[in-house]
């Protein structure tokens, strides 16, 4: 069995380019995981939704002859444009009347944290929304923003992409500090940008499998998608061999006590969530009937033990659940955790749960997000041992 599920990870990990939302690669793992819940008798549907596709190139800025790489964001424009080179540190810095045209160096505590996407539907920032409307109202050429590491948002990334947004139309890039030099002694010099970057509308699709009655059942969940650039291994293949082995498990149940939907969602990891919202779209008026929303990302770490922890159940059924995890030694109850799509529901108040590993903050920052997330980093034990959790939760439910 550790054989087959390590097979299955890497197979979702090879697909080309990655399973970016819209991408070949995602199609392709959509197929993969679709075929493998279809032979194991659930009935399956690949509801379909569009999405924003992108392809990302060669970046560089350069003053004379001296010139930097810097890292385009993800979804964001090209540019091949000179300008004089502006660097702000602050909000207010923002409304200088000579940004028009230049190349925007930006630092410090104004680039500290990653900008909230412009039409991100769960989580609205004023602060991050008043920097944008500055940005757009200011018109640069291009923004460059000196970042270095933000784990819980960004994973391993480094630098982190200060935006990373499918509906900013002024092309943007990051670069690390330690890069950064020849941008900051720059400032009023004439500087050239060019970013190599496509947008591609494109169509992408949900994996919904049914068994039993949907006007009582639990839902569990594992995102199918990848960032740019990275297998996804951790994030999210492990999840969703996970999802594979329930379904071949529970299938093999002639009656359970309530009915189960196993979703393979696409865009946790894409700037507009579009796989949630057309999730939430179709079920609409029918979310009262989920009992419990499970949600499995970042788990089968070869370290650790996967940690699980609940949101807004009933005290019967929580410490009943409970009771069924903390059976198995691979367990642990771990702190809450809302970077994932159980969020979506831990913050409306409904029932959810997350499984992930216990050693959460170190596979943010080493491993979510990059070339790092590979299928050596996943322990086939630590997936099984999720789906004997499941199915022992599904059964005593």
């Amino acid at each position: 069995m550790s054989d087959r599920v390590l097979n299955l990870v890497e197979q979702l990990c090879a697909v080309e380019p990655d399973r970016r939302p819209g991408s070949q690669g995602n199609e392709d793992a959509v197929a993969l995981v679709a075929g493998h819940l279809k032979e194991a008798g659930w009935e399956v549907s690949l509801p379909e939704f569009d999405v924003l596709n992108w392809v990302g190139g060669d970046a560089v800025f350069g003053v004379g002859s001296e010139s930097v790489p810097i890292v385009p964001g993800p979804y964001g424009m090209p540019v091949d444009a000179s300008g004089a080179v502006r660097v702000v540190d602050s909000t207010e810095g923002l409304s200088a009347e000579d940004l028009t045209g230049s190349i925007l160096v930006v630092t410090g505590s104004l680039a500290s944290e990653p900008l909230t996407p412009k039409g991100f539907p769960f989580y609205r920032s004023e602060e991050h929304t008043r920097i944008i409307e500055r940005l757009e109202s200011a018109r640069p050429a291009a923004v460059i923003a000196v970042t270095g590491k933000y784990p819980a948002l960004c994973g391993a990334l480094d630098p982190f992409p200060w935006i990373e947004d499918g509906d900013f139309e002024i092309p943007a890039a990051a670069v690390r500090p330690a890069d950064a030099a020849l941008l900051l002694s720059s400032e009023n010099k004439i500087g050239h940008v060019s970013m190599d970057a496509h947008r591609i509308p494109s169509t992408a699709r949900n994996i919904v499998a049914h068994k039993g009655p949907s006007d009582r059942r639990l839902v569990v969940c594992a995102h199918i998608d990848t960032k740019p650039g990275t297998p996804g291994a951790v994030d999210n293949a492990a999840g969703v061999v996970a999802l594979v082995l329930l379904g071949e498990r529970l299938a093999q149940h002639d009656a359970l006590p309530v009915g189960i939907e196993l979703l393979a969602v696409n865009g946790e990891d894409h700037f507009a969530a579009p796989g949630e919202v057309a999730w939430l779209e179709a079920n609409e008026g029918s979310l009262d009937a989920i009992e419990l929303f499970i949600n499995i990302d970042g788990a089968g770490y070869r370290r650790g033990r996967t940690a699980f922890s609940f949101y807004n159940v009933d005290l019967e059924r929580l410490e009943s659940a409970r009771r069924v995890f903390t059976d198995f030694d691979d367990m642990i109850e771990g702190r809450p955790w809302y970077q994932s799509d159980h969020a979506i529901f831990a913050m409306q108040g409904r029932p959810a749960m997350a499984l992930t590993t216990e050693f959460v903050d170190e596979m943010l920052a080493e491993l979510f997000h990059a070339e790092t997330d590979a299928p050596d980093q996943v322990a086939p034990e630590r997936i099984i041992g999720i789906v004997d959790a499941l199915e022992a939760l599904a059964v005593t439910w």
